[in-house]
């Protein structure tokens, strides 16, 4: 077995443990868009074409509601503005691959790859095979989401559409994130985003509350690592 096919594969095994809160949030995006009036070949389009959880959920809510389209892509897109941020760290990843192999990992990204491997680059930087990782992720992420997603449309009678299991999601990620949270710019960056979310959220429309949390977070965390560096600055000074 070659070391690309392996990495990939380790890349696949990784991702599993997401898998906890992935799967319950697919089941409720397949009930919901059953409920909003999909039908099975939209239903299967919608599940193939797009992998972002958020915004297919306030996708389908909106359509369910009667909204115009424009205001389903403009939401759509506003609440995935955040994969244009995580591109800026996984092109130091994929920034030599061919255009056809970063076109497909713009389409396979999903917040739980871009986890996995951003963890990996942080313990094994100097791996050469984190392209044949990401993908691995990204691919395993992708086929359970849409596998999920089936299931829960083929399950509606079973499974309430009103049963919010993907609390499940944000569990998880607190469970890879809080290991990394070692630097007081990190801490102080994820507890300015955490009170941002919580008051911004549930106040902004057109799930831009979320946007605005990652870029309040994201500045708040740069704003303290240069306080911190300039105060250790001047103490190395005196």
């Amino acid at each position: 077995m070659t070391d690309v096919k392996k990495e990939f594969l380790r890349g696949a095994r990784c991702t599993v443990p997401l898998f906890i809160g992935l799967v319950p949030f697919a089941l409720v995006l397949g009930v919901a868009a059953n409920e909003a009036g999909l039908n099975a070949a939209q239903g299967t389009f919608f599940s193939l074409s797009m992998l972002a959880g958020t915004a297919q959920l306030a996708a389908v809510q909106l359509y369910g509601a009667g909204a115009s389209a424009a205001i389903i892509l403009f939401t759509a897109i506003v609440v995935n503005l955040r994969y244009s941020m995580y591109s800026l760290s996984l092109f130091q990843i994929l920034g030599e691959k061919t255009f056809l192999e970063r076109l497909l990992a713009a389409f396979f990204l999903s917040d739980q790859s871009y986890v996995i491997t951003m963890a990996e680059r942080e313990n094994s930087d100097d791996n050469p095979f984190l392209p044949a990782f990401f993908f691995g992720s990204s691919l395993a992420v992708y086929t359970v989401w849409v596998s999920g997603i089936f299931l829960g449309f083929s399950l509606k009678a079973i499974i309430p559409a009103g049963l919010s299991l993907d609390f499940a999601i944000p569990l998880v990620f607190m469970f890879f994130l809080i290991p990394h949270l070692k630097g007081r710019d990190r801490q102080f960056s994820v507890l300015a985003g955490v009170v941002s979310s919580v008051v911004l959220v549930p106040r902004l429309p057109l799930q831009s509350g979320l946007l605005a949390s990652i870029l309040i977070g994201i500045g708040s965390g740069m704003a303290a690592g240069a306080f911190i560096r300039g105060k250790e600055s001047e103490v190395e000074g005196k």
